[in-house]
């Protein structure tokens, strides 16, 4: 692994994130719930205010972003226990380099400190890869979400993965 850093991402890093989730959309617009159109017109205001919460986070390679994660936690009292991961991103050229399981594990312990000891995620069931790494960090498949989203071939199915950590 060679100079890899992971950072929380702030409002200063808006058009770097914005950058990264687009390239992303892009090349996989089966991995990400919105189009890029539709990320496109998110006023910049919105990305930044979302980038102050300390629960997205970049990767880089030196001084390259080459990867993004999202920490999505729920507020309502009941389900504050729960968090979602996404968006998880990781440069073509970055792969393979340990930049996913680094972005992961940031997340992971974002989601320790805040008390979130339940983590969800869909992911693209023909997504091996990305199957593989969640695995690989303790996430078991605990059902299938049929028509997850309506590609540009048609419908898509999504796994739904959790991953329960000890808590008390």
């Amino acid at each position: 692994m060679t100079d890899l850093t992971i950072r929380a991402a702030g409002p200063r890093d808006v058009v770097t994130w914005r950058a990264l989730r687009l390239d992303g959309i892009r090349r996989h617009p089966q991995a990400f719930i919105v189009t890029e159109e539709e990320a496109a017109k998110v006023p910049l205001e919105e990305d930044e205010a979302r980038l102050q919460t300390g629960d997205r986070f970049l990767a880089f390679l030196g001084d390259v972003a080459v990867g993004l994660i999202g920490l999505n936690g729920h507020t309502m009292p009941r389900q504050r226990h729960r968090g979602e991961i996404g968006p998880l991103y990781v440069v073509p050229s970055a792969r393979g380099q340990g930049v996913a399981d680094g972005l992961l594990t940031a997340a992971m312990a974002e989601a320790e400190a805040r008390g979130i000891w339940q983590i969800e995620l869909s992911v693209f069931v023909e997504n091996a890869p990305a199957i593989a790494l969640y695995e690989r960090h303790g996430f078991s498949v605990t059902g299938k979400i049929p028509n997850a989203i309506a590609g540009t071939d048609g419908f898509e199915d999504d796994l739904l993965m959790i991953r329960i950590s000890e808590h008390s």
